[in-house]
């Protein structure tokens, strides 16, 4: 069903699935740090607004970690980052990272569960008509906010 508002397409959950809580920032990027989408909780300031420069930050951390230990063939890869109180989780899929901080004393049990949803639903989406054709154009991932937001509290 398309949104007349702003030609995003609404998509319903399915089943009942409750929103789940502790993520404050969400990133797809590609492996040369190009920023697709972006979501980041309203109370994390610094981090919205220094958005382009962590997307830089996990792309490149990324690449080094593949000379550091050993390339995606071998089996070993860099998944995530403890930050103290927050942990930054990272996962490839095709030409696209996910990357996802969680603030760790605050989520619940379904967080996990909910992003891998969330990412299927981005690659099944964007990732034949939008990424494996990307033109620069980056607006058809703006409509994605509508459907994080079905599975998040921000």
């Amino acid at each position: 069903m398309i949104n007349s508002e702003d030609n995003c397409q609404e998509f319903k959950l399915e089943g009942n699935i409750p929103k789940a809580t502790g993520l404050i920032g969400f990133l797809v990027l590609d492996r040369t740090g190009l920023l697709y989408f972006s979501k980041v909780a309203r109370n994390q300031l610094i981090i919205g607004k220094n958005i382009f420069q962590i997307a830089g930050f996990i792309s490149a951390i990324l690449i080094y970690s593949q000379d550091l230990i050993g390339s995606e063939d071998s089996g070993i890869k860099l998944e995530d980052i403890d930050l103290g109180n927050h942990h930054l989780y990272v996962c490839t899929k095709g030409k696209v990272i996910f990357a996802y901080l969680i603030e760790k004393n605050k989520t619940t049990e379904n967080l996990k569960r909910n992003i891998q949803l969330v990412i299927e639903k981005f690659v099944d989406m964007y990732y034949p008509s939008q990424i494996m054709n990307f033109k620069g154009d980056i607006s058809p991932f703006h409509c994605f906010d509508k459907i994080i937001c079905q599975y998040f509290d921000f």
